[in-house]
């Protein structure tokens, strides 16, 4: 499948914090065998959400939204998704009521209950307000604890394919393989293959659905590189 990562948050944006949330979806996409086309941090601004989620859902398979699911001004994701898809923003009773137990802040318990019409509950085991699920969006908070706990429980809606991957560390500078790496490359394109220049070394990653076609290219590199020593 393919998956859209739409990170929403004015911090992200003016580098206060690391969009640690983006990568670690990523990651777990990507070893699940799927592909991550695009991964876009936006401000907390409804009309950008809306148009943001609305090209996303028609462009991937399914769209992963985090960030802006709290009681204070300027959590706007869930108005933002719920314009980007056309269904009213409504109050969830099961979330009210549980939120009703743990707060007596009649505006903050319905503002974080106010979803898009429709949508599903997918509760949050770590914080307060849950993610939901709509269409083809899923919407979590912001939180990394409460980002991972409900992303992991979504995460197991989709079927997991085949991915294999490999590293091999080279000593010394990029410049030094690329002739060989472009080769590798060229008979190779069933393999995602991707340089990473380090201090002193390149990492180079070769992944891919089918195992032996991902340890042939690997073959292939490291036949390479013993001849031209």
């Amino acid at each position: 499948m393919e998956f859209i990562i739409i990170s929403v948050g004015n911090e992200i944006l003016s580098g206060d914090i690391t969009n640690t949330n983006a990568a670690y979806m990523a990651r777990k996409l990507t070893h699940a065998g799927h592909r991550v086309k695009k991964i876009v941090a936006i401000p907390d601004e409804v009309d950008v959400i809306a148009d943001e989620v609305r090209k996303a859902s028609n462009e991937a398979d399914f769209v992963l939204v985090t960030g802006g699911l709290g009681a204070t001004h300027d959590d706007v994701t869930a108005e933002g998704i719920a314009k980007a898809l056309n269904r009213k923003l409504v109050v969830n009773r099961e979330v009210y009521e549980w939120l009703s137990k743990l707060s007596s802040n009649e505006e903050a318990v319905r503002k974080i209950s106010s979803v898009p019409e429709g949508s599903e509950i997918v509760w949050n085991d770590v914080g307060a307000a849950p993610a939901f699920i709509v269409g083809n969006v899923a919407v979590m908070p912001g939180v990394p604890a409460e980002m991972e706990n409900t992303f992991e429980k979504i995460l197991q809606r989709f079927e997991k394919a085949s991915y294999h991957e490999e590293i091999v560390k080279v000593s010394g500078f990029e410049v030094k393989i690329v002739d060989k790496l472009n080769k590798v490359v060229k008979d190779n394109p069933e393999v995602n293959i991707g340089s990473y220049p380090k201090p002193g070394y390149v990492m180079v990653k070769f992944s891919g659905k089918d195992e032996e076609k991902v340890k042939r290219a690997v073959r292939q590199f490291e036949e390479l590189l013993n001849d031209s020593r």
